[in-house]
């Protein structure tokens, strides 16, 4: 009790009320104040962080004597102090035992996962499931190199098999672990974990490393966990539970089981718990400390109530309407004397909060919270008067977002009143809400928080009780609902930007649709987002600039409540690189900032974020304008120029881009390419007899044996093609001609339409090119001296982009060159015979043919050697 007693006197103290008037009676709020609201009430002492001379808390630790167990609640990633340790196995195996905490009365644990240094352990299952199978690293890298010689079994409670909590299956004692685990060393109460490592110098196995351990013990509900610890006399305060008031804990729980809304990270709505504890405790230093630290993680108040003789806790929350309604009234009827009246001065006052604390996400790694009091709410001429605190034991960013926020806004609320009243007010206890009217200072059933409660005696002995209140405000306990993990909130991707395709795709909450029930998708205009028209859903295309619009896709960021963010960042990494073994980093191919006569984006505001698909490329062998086929995945960010904070970063699902009518390439396999153009002409059987002599020779109008056809290729991707042609040669060897002349190729070129682009959303064609492929670049089929049937082929490959219609003659170089159309026929000549047939059952006469003609024209991607 003593300990308690120190807590009163020491706030006591700190309000500068002295004498015997305040050791009379005191009922005093006596833990969990935060910063804000401690300055307010001017007892300026901040939450303990914890004692830094406190050893055993979240790191590993050598053996010591002096080493002090912590207790943890919740779910941790913690180190471990070593206790024990043997050899065995001839000086090849070493055993360690690692305590990790003292083991609460109540709650059960559950082991997450563990880590060696920076590596995830993966663990068998069954019979093997304390057994290494392979490791993780920061990289999602997997390797077997050291499986089976990394072993743990963790306890809690005990040595018997049945204390084993980690694996759950293939239980057995601790005390066949190691020799020196005996009924002497028992471990009672103790959660530990037993270690085995072989040593491996190749593997880096030379000693044990630091041993993570991400481990939940179910105990974390704050009205539970503050019982726990008040109770405790082995790692706790030792309270009997008769000094306390079980009725205030019966309300802090329904507080703070209460279902609240938050978002993920992926933008999903969820409820979780208004409060938890998740952390470790030094059991060093005082418990005073670690009351107030688990109070100030619940927004709750600890107190004595001496007209109870007990220890209870007062929930900080909204007051309900019945307890508004029945407040108690003080009035010129029970004041006594005067009424003072205080507040902090203008530049003292409170309107930004900086609050730290462990993220599970990050391993328990340190971030930062960061809220501010809109402009439009500070005072006149209120400076900017940043207030850093940090909440040691909770481990989500929404649960800090909205401590930190009840505390900058109970902090600004900051007109603090005391008076005396008679002795009718000894019936007020500290955390009720009251009325005060007074018609001097204009107040009219004004609330107050009650956060002292004072019985004086005057030298006559007549009875008094003085009180002091905190302005109270519905306002400061609306809850936020808030993404986890402070990101800007990727709230869609709608529409894609394109002129004749879409996609009905879903990638986590994203949905890259516009009209799902009609199955459509809106044609805009990229320079003034203007619908002018709609098509069928199709394949994503990856390019087009013939038509009236250039790809872009627009990402609505909802902006996070951070206030003073002056910046979105739009990176982009390419997937597929990545996944094929190519290091790759997020690359920003977009910066948003508000416009200059707001400054910062506004809280909860959607900033519509245009980036063009052309920039999303970032692989080394892309075209200049335009990148290769890949998958990408976005990821978005808001930052504060003013403060250099930035909000977490979400990262898109791969997005896959694929061009129309392509196949893509990592769906099918290895080297399998998209057809562009698969054509078969007819047969043609009416081949004249030229003398071939070169390739030149079926350059010629005599030699061409199919037709030119046009294709329209104004919608195909920039980049290499080949172009693959075969024919089967027909005719007659005779004795008079026992050997023939072939010749065969495909022949054609590539027209380009030079456009000028100065205006984006109205294109001109002012200019057109043509580049041959076939006869001119030698890579017909010439064939002397052939005395079998053969199946001839020709392969050409060709470029079609805009720098290799820039190295074209007369091009000009301030135009856009786009293809729009390829002309391909097949051409080839034969000196075979035209002879009758005698078999009277086959056609009368042999002809000289090209037959079962075809051509393709094929991408060549990524995987692709030509």
């Amino acid at each position: 009790m003593a300990v308690f007693t120190a807590i009163a006197t020491a706030i006591v103290g700190a309000t500068a009320l002295t004498g015997f008037a305040a050791t009379l009676a005191t009922s005093i709020i006596a833990g969990g104040l935060a910063l804000g609201t401690a300055k307010v009430l001017g007892v300026f002492k901040p939450p303990s962080l914890g004692d830094t001379s406190d050893p055993g808390v979240k790191i590993q630790l050598p053996p010591a004597t002096d080493n002090k167990v912590p207790v943890m609640y919740g779910r941790n990633f913690t180190g471990a102090i070593i206790t024990d340790a043997g050899i065995s196995n001839q000086n090849d195996t070493m055993t360690y035992v690692l305590v990790l905490s003292e083991k609460t009365d109540s709650g059960t644990y559950t082991v997450n996962d563990i880590y060696r240094d920076d590596t995830r352990l993966v663990f068998g299952s069954g019979a093997s499931g304390h057994i290494v199978q392979s490791v993780v690293d920061t990289n999602s890298t997997s390797s077997t190199n050291v499986s089976g010689k990394l072993r743990c079994r963790v306890y809690a409670g005990g040595t018997g098999s049945s204390n084993q909590i980690f694996p759950t299956t293939n239980k057995v004692a601790a005390t066949t672990l190691l020799p020196t685990i005996d009924s002497s060393t028992n471990y009672s109460g103790l959660v530990y974990a037993v270690f085995d490592i072989d040593y491996d110098q190749e593997n880096n196995l030379m000693g044990l490393g630091a041993i993570t351990f991400d481990i939940t013990n179910s105990l974390s509900e704050p009205s539970n966990v503050i019982l726990d610890f008040c109770q405790n006399s082995r790692y706790g305060a030792g309270v009997s539970s008769d000094d306390l008031d079980t009725a205030s804990f019966n309300d802090l729980y329904d507080y703070s089981t209460a279902q609240v809304a938050y978002t993920t990270s992926g933008g999903a709505g969820a409820t979780h718990n208004r409060w938890s504890i998740d952390g470790m405790f030094g059991t060093y230093g005082n418990v005073k400390d670690t009351i107030d630290t688990m109070c100030q993680a619940c927004s709750t108040f600890f107190t004595y109530n001496p007209k109870q003789g007990k220890f209870s806790v007062v929930p900080n929350r909204a007051a309900t309407t019945s307890e508004k309604t029945n407040a108690f009234q003080f009035s010129d009827d029970n004041i006594v004397g005067a009424i003072t009246i205080s507040s902090p001065e203008l530049y003292s006052t409170v309107n930004e909060v900086e609050a730290e604390f462990p993220l599970v996400a990050k391993k328990d790694q340190t971030d930062v919270v960061f809220i501010s009091t809109p402009t439009s709410d500070r005072n006149p001429n209120e400076p900017d008067n940043k207030l850093s605190t940090r909440y040691p034991v909770v481990n989500d960013f929404p649960r800090v977002h909205n401590l930190a926020n009840i505390d900058l806004r109970q902090s600004r609320a900051s007109t603090v009143v005391e008076f005396d009243a008679d002795y009718s007010a000894i019936q007020v206890d500290t955390g009720d809400v009251v009325k005060l009217t007074s018609s001097l200072y204009g107040y009219s059933d004004k609330l107050f928080r009650v956060m002292r409660v004072t019985e004086k005696e005057s030298e006559s002995g007549m009875l008094s009780v003085n009180i002091v209140g905190l302005e109270y405000a519905d306002s400061v306990y609306e809850h936020s609902n808030v993404t986890s993990g402070s990101a800007v909130n990727l709230s869609g991707f709608t529409p894609w930007w394109i002129n004749y395709g879409n996609s009905n795709v879903i990638i986590g909450n994203v949905i890259i649709i516009d009209d799902i029930s009609s199955n459509i998708a809106d044609i805009r205009d990229y320079g003034n987002g203007a619908i002018v028209g709609n098509v069928d859903i199709a394949n994503i295309s990856h390019i087009s600039h013939t038509g009236i619009t250039v790809p872009s896709i627009q990402i609505p960021v909802e902006i996070p409540d951070v206030p003073g963010m002056d910046e979105i960042e739009v990176a982009v990494k390419n997937k597929t690189a990545e996944d094929n073994g190519k290091t790759i980093d997020f690359t920003p191919v977009q910066i948003v900032k508000p416009p200059l006569d707001i400054g910062t984006f506004n809280p909860g505001s959607i900033v519509e974020v245009t980036v063009p698909i052309k920039d999303l490329g970032s692989s080394t062998t892309d075209t200049a304008d335009e990148p290769e086929i890949q998958d990408y995945v976005l990821k978005v960010k808001g930052s504060s120029s003013l403060t250099g904070t930035s909000t977490q970063e979400p990262i898109s699902a791969p997005i896959p881009i694929i061009p129309k009518n392509f196949v893509n390439q990592t769906a099918t396999a290895p080297f399998a390419p998209g057809t562009q153009i698969e054509d078969r002409p007819a047969n043609n059987v009416t081949v004249a007899n030229a003398q071939v002599t070169a390739n030149t020779d079926i350059g010629s109008p005599d030699a061409q044996i199919t037709p030119v056809t046009n294709y329209d290729i104004s919608k195909v991707e920039e980049g290499d093609y080949s172009i693959i042609a075969s024919t089967f040669p027909g005719g007659a060897i005779t004795p008079a001609n026992p050997t023939y002349d072939v010749a065969f190729s495909v022949i054609g070129d590539i027209t380009y339409e030079g456009l000028d682009i100065s205006v984006p959303s109205a294109p001109v064609v002012v200019d057109t090119k043509t580049k041959e492929f076939g006869v001119t670049d030698g890579s017909g089929t010439f064939i002397v001296a052939q005395e079998n049937f053969m199946t001839m082929t020709s392969t050409n490959k060709i470029s079609i982009s805009n720098a290799d219609a820039q190295s074209l003659p007369g091009a000009n170089a301030s135009l856009k060159y786009v293809p729009s159309q390829a002309n391909i026929s097949l051409s080839g000549n034969s000196t075979m015979d035209i002879v009758a047939n005698v078999n009277p059952s086959l056609p009368p006469v042999v002809p000289r043919s090209f037959i079962n003609n075809k051509y393709d024209i094929l991408r060549i991607t990524k995987g692709d050697l030509f």
